[in-house]
C-alpha cells in the first residue's frame, strides 16, 4: 500500500479507548497569579506564536504586523529577525513556533506554505513545503526532541462516490528526514454543520464546528509524549509510540450554563481581529492571509444550554510535561487552568489575572498579554 493509502487507512480506523476510573476530587490546590515578573515596553499587534530559548529570551511572531522578533523582557532589547518576502530568510505570514533540537525553532509560515528553521542567533535557515507530496498537509501542533513534527489527519476527506465522512482521524508523529509517519492515537471527528460567511473579499461556504460543541483536544510534550483532554467524559490521558496509553481519572465538574451574554461574546469574538485564511492548490502552493469575518446571526445557530468542560485549542502542554486545559468560566471571569501531571492526574488548577491571555511556557515560566483598549497586546512573563 502506499503511503498515501496508509494515511487514508488511519483517518477511517478506530480504536478502543480506556474508560477513566473513579472521578478524582476536587479538593485540590488554587492558583492565583497576580503580578508578573517581566513585562515588555512595547506592544504586539497580534501574537500569534512564541517560543522561549534557552537564555530566557523569546522569540514572538506577529501575525498583523508579519515580524518575528526576538525579545529579552529582562534588559528591554529587542531584535528584528528577517523580514516579508517570498525568499530566503523571509517569510509571508508567521504564525505558530516550536522548539526544535540544538535550541533552534520551528516557524509556521502561512504566507508562503512553508516550515522554516530559525537559528538561536536568529537566522533563518533551511525551508520545507508545508504539502506533502502524498497530498496532506504538514500542520504541525508541536515537535519533540527528535525534530519530529506532530499533526493530525482531520482534515484528510478524501472521499470515494458514496463513501460518507470519516468519524475518526489520526494524530501522527513524522518524521522529516525519513518520511515515516507512526499513529499516536485515533480521535473522533466533531460533529459539523453547514457555514456560511461573507466579508472583505473573502467568503466560505462549507462545513465547520457549531458553538460550544464537547470537543477533545491534543498537544505534544517535547519528550513526544502526546496528551490528549476527551470533552465528553473529562480527563486527561498520555499517549507515545508503541506504548500503551496512561489514563488520567476523570474530573468532576459542574457545567457552567450558557447566557445570552455567552452567545454575544462569542459572536463578537467572531468578528474581531485577524482570521487566518489558507488557500492551497494541488501543487501546494498559493498561501494564507488575514482577513475579519462579519459578525454571525446568533439567532440562526444551534446552542446547548450548557458550555462543555473546556474550549477549542485548550491544551497545551509545558516544557516539563504537564497538561494544561484551559475551562470554560463564566462570562466575564478570568482565564482558569486544570494543569495534569505526567499520570493524568489534575494536580491544580491556576488563575491568570484578569484581562490576560495565555500565549505559551517556558522553564518554569508563563507568558501571557493583557490587550487594551486600542487591541494592543502587552507581553507579561509570570513565574508558574
Amino acid at each position: 500500500m502506499s503511503k498515501t493509502g496508509k494515511l487514508i487507512a488511519l483517518a477511517v480506523l478506530a480504536v478502543a479507548i480506556g474508560r477513566p476510573g473513579l472521578a478524582q476530587q476536587d479538593d485540590l490546590p488554587r492558583v492565583e497569579l497576580s503580578e508578573p515578573e517581566a513585562s515588555f515596553s512595547e506592544p504586539f499587534s497580534s501574537i500569534a506564536g512564541l517560543r522561549e530559548l534557552a537564555d530566557g529570551r523569546v522569540i514572538v511572531s506577529d501575525r498583523l504586523e508579519i515580524a518575528l522578533r526576538i525579545v529579552d523582557l529582562a534588559t528591554g532589547s529587542v531584535k528584528e529577525i528577517g523580514h516579508e518576502g517570498s525568499g530566503p530568510g523571509e517569510y509571508r505570514m508567521p504564525d505558530d513556533l516550536f522548539p526544535l533540537p540544538g535550541d533552534s525553532t520551528l516557524l509556521v509560515d502561512f504566507g508562503n506554505m512553508r516550515l522554516t528553521a530559525i537559528t538561536p542567533n536568529g537566522e533563518l535557515v533551511e525551508s520545507q513545503a508545508m504539502m506533502h507530496p502524498d497530498g496532506f498537509l504538514l500542520f504541525p501542533r508541536g515537535t519533540d526532541a527528535d525534530g519530529r513534527l506532530y499533526f493530525d489527519l482531520s482534515n484528510v476527506m478524501r472521499m470515494g462516490p458514496g463513501e460518507s465522512l470519516p468519524d475518526s482521524f489520526a494524530v501522527v508523529a513524522f518524521d522529516r528526514g525519513t518520511g515515516d509517519i507512526d499513529t499516536i492515537a485515533m480521535l473522533p471527528r466533531p460533529q459539523i454543520g453547514q457555514v456560511r460567511s461573507s466579508g472583505q473579499g473573502f467568503s466560505f461556504s462549507g462545513l465547520g464546528l457549531q458553538p460550544f460543541q464537547a470537543v477533545d483536544e491534543w498537544s505534544v510534550a517535547f519528550n513526544g509524549r502526546v496528551a490528549v483532554a476527551w470533552g465528553e467524559e473529562y480527563h486527561v490521558e498520555w499517549r507515545s509510540v508503541g506504548g500503551p496509553p496512561v489514563v488520567g481519572p476523570a474530573v468532576a465538574y459542574e457545567p457552567v450554563k450558557l447566557t445570552q451574554e455567552d452567545k454575544e461574546a462569542w459572536a463578537d469574538r467572531m468578528s474581531s481581529g485577524a482570521v487566518m485564511a489558507i488557500s492551497v492548490d494541488g501543487g501546494g502552493g498559493r498561501g494564507g492571509r488575514t482577513v475579519t469575518l462579519p459578525r454571525p446571526n446568533i439567532d440562526e445557530l444551534d446552542w446547548p444550554e450548557v458550555k462543555p468542560p473546556f474550549p477549542r485549542n485548550a491544551l497545551r502542554v509545558t516544557p516539563d510535561g504537564e497538561a494544561w486545559v484551559q475551562r470554560h468560566v463564566k462570562s466575564g471571569e478570568p482565564e482558569t487552568y486544570d494543569v495534569f501531571d505526567a499520570s493524568g492526574r489534575r494536580v491544580r488548577q491556576v488563575v491568570l489575572p484578569e484581562g490576560r491571555t495565555l500565549v505559551g511556557f517556558g522553564r518554569g515560566t508563563l507568558y501571557a498579554f493583557n490587550e487594551d483598549e486600542d487591541g494592543l497586546q502587552w507581553l507579561e512573563r509570570y513565574s508558574r
